[in-house]
């Protein structure tokens, strides 16, 4: 097992890691044993990028996709915060299918108030699952550390305090 104290640390209610760290084999949300470890990859961008949004999302995109910064971190989670998230994301992509369907019955009946119903709830269900299944949100990505909120009060005690070096 690698030794976790060299590679993770609190600051506050933050977590602070090293780029490609493998956190310790316990639950990141209540610190219970973990069902399993998993490697993910999180991204980030500076937040002035999201002014780009306001003009042209299409833009943002393309820009976001090319300046944006990506560290893998291991994690792992329990057995019920695992089963939380699954239930979590099946919810997500059960209601942007039937959106989905409701638009295009709409279209075929030429209902556009159905149209956008259906597409009311498939954008709904995505953010659902996009903000309802993070395990954890990256606030920065630097050159030798990546900071993340979400993490429980539970495992963020059971590390060491950060303390900066300059």
């Amino acid at each position: 097992m690698a030794e976790f104290s060299t590679d993770a640390w609190r600051d506050g209610k933050q977590l602070v890691v090293r780029p490609g760290c493998t956190l310790p084999d316990r639950c990141i949300k209540c610190n219970e044993p973990a069902q399993r470890l998993t490697r993910r990859s999180f991204y980030w961008h500076h937040p002035g990028l999201y002014v780009v949004a306001l003009l042209n999302l299409l833009i943002y995109a393309v820009i976001a996709i090319f300046v944006r910064k990506r560290t893998p971190v291991t994690v792992g989670l329990c057995r019920q915060h695992q089963t939380r998230r699954s239930i979590v994301l099946a919810l997500a992509t059960v209601g942007a299918l039937a959106g989905t369907a409701v638009a295009f019955k709409g279209l075929i009946d030429m209902s556009y108030v159905v149209v956008g119903i259906g597409a009311f709830v498939t954008l709904a269900s995505l953010v659902f699952g996009i903000v309802a299944g993070r395990v954890l949100v990256v606030t920065r990505i630097g050159e030798n550390y990546t900071r993340f909120d979400g993490a429980g009060a539970e495992f963020l005690a059971s590390l060491p305090t950060f303390y900066r070096t300059r």
